[in-house]
């Protein structure tokens, strides 16, 4: 939770009652829900330095421009003042207030039905129409842009020995891989990187996609990698999807049939996406351990087990299973 302070300087600037507050999350970004003219939003409270307002503004406004070209998403909206952020302080503390809609409809776990092909390519369809709508998109401030896709900083010095020095060492050589790739117009710009089935919102068979708050200048097969990697996290364990190789070759197959009716994608960049979701695979494990002490005993069973079966498919030289597929 955020300070009093922090609340009331949030809150009246977009016009929300304090006590209708309702706290969502506290993880990456602090998430209040409230309702208002028997509409549900949510106020969006993230720790950061006054200087990257500038960077929440770029992502607000470009899902202004989405939403306003037929993509369904969770609309930024206006403050009293006409902004889309506010910055609020508290001593020593400063957060960038948002607010947005909120999506209507359930997860995909709330009626496993709707888990198949046709979502797969409904979700690839989206995603298609953000990365085609992305390239004549052009922010009204040259100023408001998101960072580009560039290795992880690697600060903390656990992350370096022992058997994590060695998801280091892959992720490094991954990344390694990606910084020589070229980015161009056609295959590179402003990505989500984060579209995962709890990013969205199903309603009579349309998806509402929120939280661009990662969103960066990245490869548009990257984004597709993203998406991949999380179907296979989270949807596949049902035995009939065959393996997880075999649940990615049939997410992927439907997920690019849908994507493709809204952009183009060269092969060179489908060939790609194996790559890709081995990045997003092997990095997911820092932002675990980003603040990691080095002792082992602070990890869950659950991080134990998915380290050391990462580090035998590293010593074995093998690809992250769900990345052995060919399209």
């Amino acid at each position: 939770m955020v300070s009093t302070a922090i609340l009331s300087q949030a809150a009246p600037s977009f016009g929300i009652a304090p006590d209708s507050l309702a706290l969502v999350s506290d993880t990456t970004n602090v998430v209040y829900r409230f309702i208002q003219n028997d509409k549900t939003y949510f106020l969006r409270l993230s720790e950061k330095a006054p200087a990257y307002e500038a960077s929440i503004q770029a992502e607000v406004q470009w899902i202004r421009y989405l939403v306003s070209n037929g993509v369904r998403a969770s609309l930024p909206i206006l403050s009293k003042e006409g902004k889309l952020t506010t910055v609020c302080r508290d001593q020593e503390k400063c957060y960038v207030a948002t607010v947005f809609e909120g999506a209507t409809g359930h997860y995909f776990d709330y009626d496993w039905s709707v888990w198949d092909t046709d979502l797969f390519s409904q979700w690839g369809s989206t995603m298609g129409k953000i990365h085609h709508l992305t390239q004549g998109y052009q922010p009204d401030d040259p100023k408001l842009i998101r960072a580009d896709w560039n290795p992880l900083q690697l600060d903390n010095p656990h992350l370096h020995a022992g058997d994590v020095a060695l998801l280091t060492g892959k992720l490094r050589a991954i990344e390694q891989q990606l910084t020589d790739l070229p980015r161009r117009a056609d295959s590179y710009g402003l990505i989500h990187y984060d579209f995962h089935p709890y990013n969205f919102m199903i309603d009579q068979g349309e998806l509402t996609v929120f939280d661009f708050d990662d969103a960066i200048r990245g490869w548009y097969a990257l984004d597709i990698g993203v998406a991949a990697v999380h179907a296979v996290w989270w949807g596949s364990h049902d035995a009939k999807w065959g393996t997880k190789d075999e649940f990615a070759q049939t997410f992927l197959t439907a997920f690019l049939e849908g994507y493709v009716k809204q952009q183009p994608i060269a092969q060179e960049w489908i060939s790609r996406i194996p790559l890709f979701m081995e990045y997003r695979n092997i990095s997911s494990f820092f932002w675990w351990l980003k603040d990691w002490n080095g002792d082992e005993g602070s990890l869950s069973e659950n991080q134990k087990n998915a380290i050391s079966q990462t580090v035998r498919l590293i010593e074995a030289d093998l690809p992250f299973e769900g990345c052995r597929f060919k399209l």
